[in-house]
């Protein structure tokens, strides 16, 4: 069997959630003997992005550009973007796997699957609407939802979701019961650093979606001075969370360091804070519990659905106060770091999750 999985974004060029997740499920299908997994993705922006292109064999590109952040769009109009397609063509799919309704790819792979007599699976990740962009931007995802969205939705032969949570969110858009599939984390821990003095950490994107700032203020309140956090994270808001970290006098215990691979920093850390708004299943809070961090937050999205163990404190977004009161409780009860392991290893193992897509191909 042949699956064409069309994505935004490629791993580890561009390393956000989907993208890991898509690049874990490729290499999971591939594993299986009578599964071959082709992958065609955007964008290819520079020439630096094309030298830096693995030579593979199960992935082909498309030339796009951004007509906002976050939103690449194929450059349909070029001859050498048709030629692509028919290359994938010609391969014979049986399935095409999408991701996300927002994204020009998702249509893209409906229309694919009907010119193509395919089988269409589409994964939404996510939860909701669009909500940290601005109004212009806001009032277009929402008309895109509202429209092509649907279509993305209703005319998929299946339909697989995240979490418990986000068949609620799907429900406003087709009255197919979705198939709900815990993301495959592939992870390996480490031997588990003790510090002295108990290290805090968020990392990631710095956008306003990710409230870090509201970290911020709750560090500045907390009492002690020996409370210290790592920000681990680049993107749009990077200057302005350092100078508010100025302005608090905070420099001396809130350190920013760019973003790497992520995995290799996890065992050095205490606790993790995850302040966002707006989530799916953060990947981040399960890899924290995974590497036996104690986790604060916030509860939307599928947070709630990762764990019911005390090493997981739920927090109201927005609220300052009540992400200090749930910091507080995380520094006197560092002994409950770890009581999640079991559970997360086994809820987002990438066995179980190839398992349950496999059943989904043979239908």
């Amino acid at each position: 069997m042949k699956v064409v999985q069309i994505l935004p974004y490629y791993f580890p060029l561009h390393s956000g959630g989907l993208e890991k997740i898509a690049h874990t499920i490729s290499n999971g299908l591939d594993s299986l003997d009578w599964i071959s997994v082709l992958n065609i993705v955007t964008p290819i922006r520079t020439h630096n992005e094309i030298d830096t292109l693995p030579d593979d064999e199960t992935t082909i590109f498309l030339d796009s550009f951004d007509l906002i952040d976050w939103f690449p769009i194929p450059k349909f109009r070029k001859k050498c973007f048709w030629q692509t397609l028919q290359k994938a063509k010609k391969t014979q799919p049986d399935v095409i796997m999408t991701h996300t309704r927002f994204f020009l790819q998702s249509l893209l792979g409906w229309l694919l699957a009907k010119s193509w007599w395919c089988k269409r699976i589409h994964i939404e990740h996510g939860s909701g609407f669009v909500t940290w962009y601005p109004r212009y931007i806001k009032l277009f995802a929402w008309l895109f939802d509202r429209t092509i969205g649907l279509w993305i939705f209703r005319q998929c032969d299946t339909v697989v979701t995240i979490s418990q949570m986000h068949k609620h969110f799907i429900a406003k858009f087709t009255k197919k019961d979705p198939i709900v599939i815990y993301n495959p984390i592939d992870f390996t821990p480490q031997e588990k650093v003790k510090n002295v003095v108990p290290h805090i950490w968020f990392v990631w994107r710095l956008v306003p979606l990710k409230w870090v700032d509201i970290l911020i203020h709750a560090l500045k309140n907390l009492e002690g001075k020996e409370r210290i956090c790592t920000i681990v994270g680049d993107w749009s808001q990077r200057q302005l969370l350092e100078e508010l970290v100025d302005s608090l006098w905070l420099k001396s215990r809130i350190l920013f360091v760019w973003a790497d691979d992520r995995t290799n920093r996890l065992h050095k850390f205490d606790i993790f804070v995850n302040p966002s708004y707006q989530e799916w299943v953060p990947t981040t809070v399960v890899e924290a519990l995974m590497a036996r961090c104690i986790v604060v937050a916030t509860d939307v999205g599928g947070t709630k659905e990762i764990t019911t163990e005390e090493d997981l404190l739920l927090c109201k977004p927005w609220s300052c106060e009540d992400l200090m009161e749930k910091l507080l409780i995380a520094f006197n009860h560092l002994d409950r770091c770890g009581n999640s392991y079991e559970i997360v290893n086994e809820k987002f193992a990438v066995a179980k999750a190839i398992e349950r897509y496999r059943k989904i191909f043979i239908w």
